[in-house]
């Protein structure tokens, strides 16, 4: 009789050692299961940003290009040439010479 109680132990114990070992498995394919899924997102977060990089970067190029042409037209409208040419056109004189008035301190009126 004592034998057979030993071999219903054995045997509880390997029900035991196998409920063990599934909920191991299930638990170690959840965590794959996770791990995929955000290996996925991830992924796909790291193309969208890439994308939106290189959209920025040339947006960032045009603009600097851009600059670049608004500075050389402020460089071309300042110049002598050009602003002796709107003088010309809005029929404005060259000063000769400039005569200054002076006044007197005393003149300041004072209450």
């Amino acid at each position: 009789m004592i034998k057979k109680q030993k071999k219903i132990k054995k045997s509880g114990n390997k029900k035991d050692h196998n409920a063990i070992l599934k909920f191991i498995n299930k638990f170690l394919l959840l965590i794959i299961i996770f791990s995929g899924i955000s290996f996925v997102v991830s992924i796909n977060d790291l193309s969208i940003k890439g994308f939106m990089l290189e959209k920025l970067k040339k947006e960032s190029y045009n603009l600097s290009v851009e600059n670049e042409n608004i500075e050389l037209l402020v460089m071309e409208l300042e110049s002598y040439d050009n602003i002796i040419k709107k003088a010309e056109e809005l029929k404005m004189v060259k000063v000769d010479s400039i005569e200054y008035i002076e006044v007197n301190d005393e003149a300041v009126a004072k209450k």
